[in-house]
Formats: structure tokens, C-alpha cells, sequence
């Protein structure tokens, strides 16, 4: 059904000053004076809106123990390392078995990866003391020597060949990475990866949770139709060792003999609470440390507090956020000139530094300006917006929407309640476009992604979205999922050879010249002369933290959440 909103009236919003007025009013940002300005809203799968009223004490078991961080100033000042610390996440953990849940062994310290994301698309070793390719088809990985799963097996050239091997057999996500890929093992510590063609994303690959969780294949084998034994097993490498798992929280302990750094807490607890108020709750009343995928209105409500803080990751580190996708099979966006016009319309700093109070970062392009090959090439120009309407035919009527030969300028924007930021967000692109003679609806359906997988049917859509992958490093995938004929998330219909032609270049080098140059044509296609999507914002992952730990870093990628204490 429509979105129902204060601002909207007959589907049309009354103005932004207005929307941008009540935005900040709910949200708290109009008078924010916490420390700086944080991220988007709750992560994708959380849902929740931060306006329910649950207890804190409802989901954060009381067992956990007393934090370490207690007990320092709550109102700024120095703060101290905790010797514990209990984390409220909306997603529960139910198993260890690896193809369920081992990626959340690098976010929570249970489990390491072969590479480490870093920020900033840089990449490091992590299992591995080195990573180079000897062919096109070809990588040679040499593992760190000494190490060795928590429960005491040793992680040698032929235990991890099979634990690749058997990944690339049975994890779905994986298979159509590599295809026909094959891991041999070379040597006591080595281990030689081939490929079926060329694939430049390998680094990444070895880098993201989803694909290569690194564990004791032989007594995971042994276990697996009984995955609770899997927490008493100790399959993984990872610096904390889980000693128990039920449906409330995990509880983690240093691993013994742990091959990097001594661990720095003495014990960490993961609660699963999937209310975001209740997350937020338990910091609030000493029950958590953390809290994690708040939305954006509770910034404001903690303004002011200092039993909890809203943080927020570096500006120069975000790279996920908000695009809206246009349905080149449907009027009007089968229409160059009017994508054109819609891209310079928007005004995407008003969008990222008021509508949302400074919480995001403003889109300037397909890909984040911290990267050295994007381009800026997204701008806001609404007089080159009006002159592209008017050279294209597109006349204003008594009512002030356009109308070329009896077709108005209008369409349906669709949004999803999942993320409550998308609402203020569709809000704002309705007030800015109406003034340009745009006729814009919006709509709330409860999967977005089921509704845009259908060609016909829509117009436009804001979702989530990232034009680099999970690890914050490789344009490459998001490219060709989004942006090729046959791409699996193009759900616009996108069908250009000369961006085809690129793809399949960039996944074949990885030459960094040829690959900024290649990236950079790209943009260029997508953004300035087809206008094919629009980047809208670009949020900065938040978390509630307690006094002790309101300096807290977000982490830059791949939510490793734990990494400062490893």
C-alpha cells in the first residue's frame, strides 16, 4: 500500500523545508550535539525501527557478568580497554556449523580468514603469510606457520586444501565465484588455487566471510549431523573459542595458544536481541556494551544521555548506502533524457547532510570519492535538468507535471520498511523532483526484492546497495551483477556490450592501471551518458556504545566488529 506519512498529502510531498523540518524533529538531528555525526540506519535484515517501546531487559541474558568497562566517566574524558565486553546483535547465531554460520567467525573473533579487509579497499594477510599469482589461472597462498585450530589440530598446506576444496563443492555462494576451481595442496604450508578462467576478485574472495570460513574439515565431517556438538569441537582458528551457544547469547573465552596476539579480553559475549530498542535499551541500563545496526532516530534520542553514545565509522570508509534503481523497461525510464535529467535533479547533499542530519555521506558518483579511480561525476544541476525536459519535448502543464505526446512525466517509487531510512529518503527525491514537473508516488511493499526481480510492473525502487563487495575492495562483482546483460541483480534491464566488454576485462586483469582506467570508462557509461542508476547516499554503519566505550572504532569493513580486541 502507499506510505503513509505526515509530509505526503494525495501521494505528493508539501515541501522539502517541511520534510526536512519533521525529519530532524523525529530523528533529534535539528538540535544533535553528541559526538559526530553517525550512520545509516539498521542493517538490512534487522528491520527494526528503533520506535518500539521493548525493555531492554527482554533478549540481554543477565548472565553474562559484569563488564570490565564499567566504571569509567560516562560524561567524556579518557576512557580504558574493557577486560570483557557483551555485544547486542538483531541476528541470532543458532549453530557453528560453517556453511550456516561460520562468516560470523571474523565479525565475532571466533573465526580468522585467509585475508583481512583493512578500509579503504585495501586488503592484508591474515591465515595466510602471503598471496601472489603465478599464472592468470593461478595463486599461490602460504599459510603462517604455527598454526593451529582451537582444538589443537594444526592448520598445514594439505588441511587447508581440503577445507577450500570442500567449500568450493558445497557453499552455494561460492560456486558461482569459481566455478571449476580446484585447490591443491603444494607443500607442508602451501597450497596452490586454480581457476577456470582468469578472476581478478580472488584476493577478495579469500577476504569475504561468505566464501572460504577456515576450520578442521575432518572433524567438522565427523560432526555435522549433530551441529551442537560443533561448540564443543573447536573447529576454527580464531582468537576467541566458543564455550557456549543457546538461543540468548554465545559466550567466547581467549583461545589457547592462539598463534597472532594475545587476546585482550577475558571473555566476550554475544546477546541476541532482535529488537533495536532493546539493543539499545541494554546499554542504557548496564546490560551491553555494544549495540549494533541502530537506525539513524536514535541519535536522537540519545542526545544529551551519557549512559549510551551513538558512534558512528569514518566518513572515509563507508562505502555501502541507498541506490535508486530505475526500470529501463517502463516508461519513463526507458527514456535516456529523462534519466539524465532525473540525475541532476537530485540534490544529494541536501539528502545526506539534512534529510538524514549528516549521518550519511554524500554520493557523488557509482562508487565512494575515497577511491583514486572514481570518478564525480554525479551532480546536481536542476537548470541542466530543466533544459534536457525541454529539449526533449517534455512541456509543463497546467498542474505543473510534464506530459510528452499524452504521456505524463510521473512514476511510482518503490520502498521497503526493513530500513526505516529509506521512508525520509524516498521523501526527499518526491519534494525535489516536483518542482523539475516530475509526478512521483511512492509506494511501501514488504519485499522489494521479489517486486523488482519481475521486469514490468514498477518504475523505480530505492534499496540497499554497495557498488563494491562485501570486503570494501572489489568493484568488480557489483559491476557485473549490476550492470551486465546477464548480470544477476540487474533488475532494470540493462543491456550495453561496451559494459560487457569491460566487465569481462576487469575480471580477467589485475593490472591497477588497466583496472582504473577500465573502472573509470565505466563510470562514465553508467553515470554520465546513460544515467542508469543513481548512488542517493552512502551511510556510515553506527553502534550504540556504553560510556566506556564511546571512543569505540567502528570497524572500516566487513564488520569485524571484535578486531581491536584480538
Amino acid at each position: 500500500m502507499p506510505i503513509r506519512h505526515p509530509f505526503a498529502a494525495a501521494g505528493r510531498a508539501t515541501g522539502l523545508a517541511t520534510i526536512l523540518a519533521a525529519t530532524l524533529a523525529v530523528t533529534g538531528c535539528a538540535t544533535a550535539s553528541t559526538s559526530s555525526p553517525t550512520a545509516s540506519g539498521a542493517s538490512g535484515a534487522s528491520g527494526a525501527s528503533g520506535a518500539s517501546g521493548a525493555s531492554g531487559a527482554s533478549g540481554a541474558s543477565g548472565s553474562s557478568g559484569a563488564s570490565g568497562s564499567s566504571g569509567a566517566a560516562g560524561t567524556g574524558g579518557a576512557t580504558r580497554s574493557p577486560t570483557t565486553l557483551r555485544i547486542a546483535t538483531s541476528f541470532a547465531i543458532t549453530d557453528l556449523d560453517p556453511l550456516n554460520n561460520g562468516f560470523w567467525g571474523s565479525e565475532f573473533g571466533f573465526g580468522d580468514l585467509l585475508m583481512k579487509p583493512l578500509g579503504g579497499g585495501q586488503l592484508a594477510p591474515w591465515l595466510l603469510e602471503s598471496l601472489s599469482q603465478a599464472s592468470p589461472t593461478t595463486w599461490d597462498l602460504t599459510l603462517r606457520p604455527n598454526i593451529k585450530f582451537q582444538n589443537g589440530d594444526p592448520l598445514t598446506g594439505p588441511a587447508l586444501a581440503q577445507t577450500m576444496s570442500y567449500m568450493l563443492a558445497n557453499n552455494t555462494s561460492l560456486e558461482p565465484e569459481l566455478p571449476g576451481a580446484t585447490a591443491t595442496s603444494t607443500g607442508p604450508l602451501s597450497v596452490t588455487l586454480t581457476t577456470a578462467q582468469p578472476t581478478s576478485s580472488v584476493p577478495s574472495l579469500l577476504a569475504n566471510e561468505a566464501m572460504f570460513d577456515i576450520f578442521d574439515t575432518p572433524v567438522y565431517l565427523n560432526l555435522k549431523a549433530t551441529p551442537a556438538a560443533l561448540v564443543g569441537a573447536r573447529i576454527y582458528t580464531g582468537p576467541y573459542t566458543v564455550t557456549s551457544l543457546t538461543p540468548e547469547q554465545m559466550v567466547m573465552i581467549p583461545t589457547a595458544g592462539y598463534y597472532g596476539p594475545t587476546p585482550k579480553l577475558s571473555k566476550l559475549t554475544i546477546l541476541f536481541v532482535a529488537d533495536a530498542q532493546a539493543r539499545i535499551d541494554a546499554v542504557e541500563d548496564g546490560e551491553a556494551d555494544l549495540a549494533l545496526y541502530p537506525p539513524t532516530a536514535a541519535a536522537g534520542q540519545l542526545n544529551g544521555r551519557t549512559d549510551a553514545y551513538f558512534v558512528p565509522q569514518q566518513s572515509d570508509y563507508s562505502y555501502e548506502g541507498f541506490r535508486l534503481l530505475l526500470n529501463l523497461h517502463e516508461t519513463p525510464f526507458n527514456d535516456l533524457v529523462v534519466r539524465q535529467a532525473l540525475l541532476h535533479a537530485i540534490n544529494y547533499a541536501q539528502i545526506a547532510q539534512q534529510v538524514l542530519g549528516g549521518y550519511y555521506v554524500t554520493a557523488t558518483g557509482l562508487y565512494p570519492g575515497f577511491l583514486p579511480y572514481a570518478l564525480h561525476d554525479q551532480t546536481t544541476d536542476t537548470a541542466m535538468a530543466r533544459q534536457l525536459l525541454d529539449s526533449d519535448g517534455w512541456t509543463v502543464g497546467s498542474h505543473g507535471v510534464r506530459s510528452k505526446d499524452g504521456q505524463q512525466l510521473s512514476f511510482t517509487m518503490l520502498t521497503y520498511p526493513q530500513q526505516p531510512d529509506v521512508a525520509p529518503i524516498a521523501l526527499a527525491v518526491q519534494s525535489e523532483l516536483q518542482p523539475l514537473g516530475f509526478d512521483v508516488q511512492i509506494r511501501q511493499v514488504d519485499d522489494i526484492d521479489t517486486v523488482v526481480k519481475v521486469p514490468s510492473g514498477w518504475n523505480a525502487a530505492v534499496e540497499g546497495d554497495s557498488s563494491l563487495d562485501w570486503t570494501g575492495t572489489d568493484p568488480v562483482e557489483p559491476l557485473v551483477e549490476n550492470f551486465t546483460t546477464h548480470g544477476d541483480d540487474n533488475y532494470g534491464g540493462i543491456s550495453n556490450p561496451t559494459i560487457d566488454q569491460i566487465a569481462a576485462q576487469l575480471e580477467a586483469s589485475t593490472d591497477p592501471a588497466l583496472r582504473s582506467t577500465l573502472l573509470q570508462q565505466a563510470q562514465q557509461i553508467i553515470v554520465e551518458q546513460q544515467a542508469y542508476s543513481v548512488y542517493l547516499c552512502i551511510k556510515r554503519d553506527p553502534v550504540v556504545a556504553s560510556p566506556a566505550l564511546r571512543d569505540y572504532v567502528v570497524p572500516p569493513a566487513a564488520l569485524l566488529w571484535t578486531n581491536a580486541y584480538a
